[in-house]
């Protein structure tokens, strides 16, 4: 059977997807991993990639081609989202993995990153078909929906700029995080989410590394397990009590709560007032955690012929 691999160079991490091809509609997974290398540490449109974060996300690629090489696969697509969207030097960056690693990178728009995204949804069985789709970047968020059941209307998408990683370096500067800063990343978020319609159909489905890492903390796991946070449905009280437990530890304090991982400690409390905040403004009172997202979106798409 034929495999094949998915790449998504995102803000905060690089992950890789691996799949056996079983039938003409299903896949198995033969790995399912990640890195965070902050490849959007301290950018802003226009600016430079951080030179470590090149460095590290060079080394991640390198190893994830050499996984691809060793397990068989026959065709990697690697698509790259917000970080090279906005860098002024991503062509450069491009040319060095091409050099580097011998795979190419697709920077996508914001309306296609949506679409794999909903798409990584919509053809799993675990996940709700009516859904609204909400995906927390290290440097956007974007959220994915249709206007009423009827599986004709068409899908919109909408891309705000606000992400973990972006937020936590503009507002949360004290350690522990102060009341006042804690109460403007609340307003910037709430602000930015005027852009999406207040009252959506559908049951809320949150994809990537944030909400997955609620959903770890919610099950206090000792290691960090896909097949266990999948499918998992977590309450607005639920996930209010982790924010108030987020608000009130230092970083120090942060990395040593059960189920959460030390590289994602900075930033998981402007990830999950994203959530949160979502939540209030379309009055959803809880949401589906789905740990698959663009990567299985893009297998779909580039090996089993789904649009």
């Amino acid at each position: 059977m034929k495999r094949y691999a998915t790449i998504d160079i995102g803000s905060n991490t690089i992950l890789l997807l691996i799949g056996q091809v079983t039938t003409q509609s299903a896949f198995e997974v033969v790995f399912d991993g990640g890195e965070t290398t902050r490849l959007g540490r301290g950018l802003h449109r226009g600016e430079k990639l951080d030179p470590q974060s090149v460095q590290t996300s060079i080394e991640v690629l390198k190893g994830f081609v050499s996984l691809c090489e060793q397990e068989g696969v026959q065709e990697i697509a690697c698509v790259a989202t917000n970080a090279l969207r906005t860098a002024e030097d991503a062509d450069q960056f491009i040319y060095q993995v091409q050099k580097e690693c011998g795979i190419a990178p697709r920077v996508i728009d914001e309306e296609e990153e949506a679409m794999l995204s909903y798409l990584s949804v919509q053809k799993d069985p675990h996940m709700p078909q009516d859904a609204v789709v909400m995906d927390v970047g290290g440097g956007s968020t974007e959220y994915i929906f249709r206007h009423g059941k009827d599986p004709s209307h068409p899908v919109q998408t909408v891309s705000l700029t606000i992400g973990a990683v972006g937020l936590t370096e503009e507002c949360l500067h004290a350690d522990p995080p102060s009341r006042d800063e804690v109460l403007k990343l609340h307003q910037v978020i709430d602000k930015a989410l005027h852009n999406i319609p207040p009252s959506l159909e559908g049951e809320l489905v949150g994809i990537g590394g944030t909400a997955a890492t609620l959903g770890s903390i919610h099950l206090g796991l000792d290691a960090f397990d896909r097949e266990k946070i999948h499918g998992l449905q977590l309450s607005f009280d639920e996930l209010s009590t982790q924010e108030k437990q987020l608000q009130e530890k230092d970083l120090a304090g942060r990395k040593q709560i059960k189920g959460l991982s030390t590289d994602r400690a900075d930033i998981i409390l402007a990830g999950a007032m994203i959530i949160l905040t979502t939540m209030e403004r379309l009055k959803k009172d809880a949401i589906h955690i789905s740990t698959h997202g663009l990567r299985y979106g893009l297998f779909y798409q580039s090996f089993m012929g789904t649009e």
